[in-house]
């Protein structure tokens, strides 16, 4: 309620958002170039979907272009996915879950912000960002059992609009809030939850890994995984992988746990070729029983068979 916003503009430093952070005149040239277009699906470009994509152009969210660029194979299912999707005479649940059971590689990280971007006054992000800090401060709303996602995003985005409204924000700035708030305790010390703590014994693991595998015999020689990205790089490069999936595993789409009670729906960074080396474009994170399972498999032969056991093909 009201107390959690002013706590949360108190722990976002007003001078520092001023400085580094535009937010008026970003919203003002995103939502000129894709708020219209949003709204009339039909008149999406496959360019126009993939400049969304771009940080460049959305002026807001980074990590969206690796999963989300396979949506444009498709550009028919695409545009009516997303006139779907903004069509306010049906529930938003529903036209959450159609449309993200139509689009490949779509999640709450995508869709949530084209709903933002064509209603920037009714929807609010849920994201990578915008979830662990409403869990943080205790605004992540309860669940009926069986909830699907479309469900869960009525519901988060019913809290994100009263913070709004208590804040006396629009739902742009109330996002960028988000970040600003989770960046300022990173950088003060204040703030180290357990997914930070989970990506960076992923980065470690993989650092390890890399060296063992450098001319390494056991009774065979051990294929070598050279880590072609520094530390820095890798951590933040699987933060940006997580920001995509929306915290999924990225094969399963399971949610992953931080700190919950089950190790093997922990965070577990994966090689998509297993013959190839730790570098950006062959890295996924995933549940580490669907790494233990896929092992060397190949990546589509592996998502292939885990269709078959679900009964999708």
């Amino acid at each position: 309620g009201a107390g959690i916003a002013k706590a949360l503009l108190h722990n976002v430093n007003h001078n520092y958002a001023t400085r580094h952070s535009p937010e008026s005149t970003n919203a003002s040239v995103a939502l000129t170039r894709f708020g219209p277009i949003f709204r009339d699906p039909q008149r999406l470009t496959q360019q126009d979907y993939l400049d969304f994509l771009s940080f460049k152009h959305n002026c807001h969210w980074t990590g969206l272009e690796r999963l989300g660029r396979q949506a444009t194979e498709d550009m028919d299912t695409l545009k009516e996915a997303i006139t779907l999707l903004v069509d306010e005479s049906k529930p938003i649940s529903e036209r959450y879950d159609t449309s993200v059971s139509m689009v490949r590689g779509a999640g709450a990280a995508t869709i949530t912000p084209i709903l933002l971007l064509a209603c920037p006054d009714r929807y609010g992000v849920w994201n990578g960002t915008s979830e662990p800090e409403m869990r943080d401060r205790g605004v992540w709303p309860t669940f009926t059992s069986g909830a699907s996602d479309g469900e869960k995003y009525e519901a988060i985005n019913s809290v994100l609009l009263q913070l709004a409204k208590d804040l006396k924000v629009d739902l742009w700035t109330l996002d960028a809030l988000w970040w600003l708030s989770k960046l300022e305790r990173q950088n003060t010390g204040h703030y180290l939850g357990s997914r930070d703590i989970e990506i960076w014994k992923m980065a470690e693991q993989a650092n390890q890994t890399a060296k063992q595998s450098y001319g390494q015999k056991v009774e065979r020689t051990i294929k070598k995984k050279d880590l072609r990205l520094s530390k820095e790089d890798l951590i933040k490069h699987l933060k940006e992988l997580l920001e995509e999936t929306g915290d999924r595993c990225a094969i399963s789409g399971v949610v992953l746990q931080y700190d919950g009670p089950d190790p093997q729906l922990r965070p577990s960074l994966d090689r998509i070729d297993s013959s190839g080396h730790y570098e950006a474009g062959n890295l996924q994170v995933v549940a580490r029983f669907i790494n233990f399972w896929k092992s060397d498999t190949d990546d589509s032969e592996f998502r292939r068979l885990l269709a078959i056991v679900r009964g999708e093909s």
